[in-house]
């Protein structure tokens, strides 16, 4: 199995990495790390925010293959993820350019690979992170469950 984990940021979120570590791991699948750069970004600055990915992925056992790619968000995910034959998306929702140009292009229309959105981990979130905290195993458990019964019905 391989998940695809795009990017935009000039930095990686820790939680959201550890997240996306866990549920690869949990699963047995690869992760596919893809940065889609800006213009003025360089390669290097590319790989440089997806460092803790990879180290999540050596620290865990967890495959990590990273993708450097410029153009249009919701495009070069689709291209990538068939490309590389991926079994499951994961947008971080946030209030940056992914999800809104992934809504905006029509992507769910443009592909038949199943997309998890997870939350974007940020302070001031009040009670509800609060809580999520309390409970993120549980809440990943309920969430890796899913996917497993989704991926064997569709097997």
């Amino acid at each position: 199995m391989k998940i695809i984990i795009p990017s935009t940021g000039p930095l990686a979120d820790q939680r959201t990495a550890d997240y996306v570590t866990n549920i690869a791991k949990r699963l047995n699948a690869q992760l596919v790390v893809l940065r889609i750069l800006s213009e003025k970004e360089t390669e290097a600055d590319g790989e440089q925010s997806l460092r803790l990915f990879v180290d999540n992925g050596k620290r865990e056992k967890v495959p990590v293959n990273i993708i450097l790619r410029r153009g249009h968000v919701a495009s070069v995910i689709i291209e990538t993820a068939q490309e590389k034959s991926v079994d499951l998306i994961i947008l971080g929702v946030s209030r940056g350019e992914i999800v809104a140009e992934w809504m905006n292009a029509n992507a769910m229309e443009r592909t038949d690979i199943p997309v998890l959105l997870i939350p974007k981990w940020v302070r001031g979130a009040g009670d509800r992170r609060r809580k999520a905290e309390r409970e993120p195993e549980l809440n990943l458990d309920k969430a890796v469950n899913h996917l497993r019964g989704n991926f064997m019905k569709a097997l």
